[in-house]
């Protein structure tokens, strides 16, 4: 009964932590898509179906990097990946519940993509990938939404071909094995780290439709 007591009170807790770090990281409803397409250091200034290569200069990397790592945006996968897992598993116990368990998976997520970002900065200058999302310039849900998803494993090279998309793989997978180093047994393991590395795609399909899709909600908002 006190067990699941203290689950019933932790679930009133877990809203509330939520919304403290989205708004200390400032990701107001309206800050959420700061700047239009154009100028997103994260989306290649051509739609999917261009034929024209998208001009990617070392500034143009640094400031993808930066943006995917270091941008309050880029807290929105760590914050909703440290809640969920608080909330579903609670894996690994020994990080504890609450606020201090939710503090420790969430510095555990973004420390996970500081260095996925960081190796995958190093994979894509080493095979000239271009890894910024393109719009897909397709019309309808279905279609668009199969395209967005394609880029989480689909990228394209500096001279507009298209690539598997290396940098997001291999960072992956690389800090889903880095973070053996800090995760307690039994999640300091080979299947441990193959498991985070795989849902870290996963999320980053998610990511793509949102960022596909976003900015129609958000026009449509702005009008009303």
């Amino acid at each position: 009964m006190a067990g699941a007591r203290k689950r019933t009170d932790f679930r009133w807790q877990l809203p509330s932590a939520l919304f403290l770090v989205l708004v200390l990281c400032g990701l107001t409803p309206g800050a959420l898509w700061p700047q239009e397409a154009k100028s997103d250091p994260t989306t290649a200034p051509v739609t999917d179906k261009s034929k024209r290569p998208a001009r990617f200069t070392i500034k143009d990397r640094i400031r993808f990097y930066r943006e995917t790592t270091f941008s309050p945006l880029a807290l929105v996968g760590p914050v909703a990946g440290a809640a969920f897992t608080e909330w579903s598993t609670g894996n690994p116990p020994q990080w504890g519940q609450g606020f201090p368990g939710y503090g420790r998976r969430l510095l555990s997520g973004y420390s996970r993509q500081v260095i996925s970002n960081s190796i995958g900065l190093g994979v894509a200058f080493a095979l000239n990938e271009d890894p910024r999302r393109r719009p897909t310039g397709e019309h309808g849900v279905w279609k668009r939404s199969l395209y967005a998803a394609r880029g989480a494993f689909v990228s394209h090279t500096v001279s507009g071909g298209l690539m598997p998309a290396y940098s997001r793989i291999v960072g992956a997978y690389a800090a889903g094995f880095v973070s053996d180093a800090w995760y307690p047994a039994p999640y300091s393991n080979f299947h441990s780290a193959l498991y985070r590395g795989s849902t870290a795609l996963a999320s980053d399909i998610v990511w793509q439709e949102f960022k596909e899709f976003w900015p129609d909600v958000h026009r449509k908002l702005r009008g009303r």
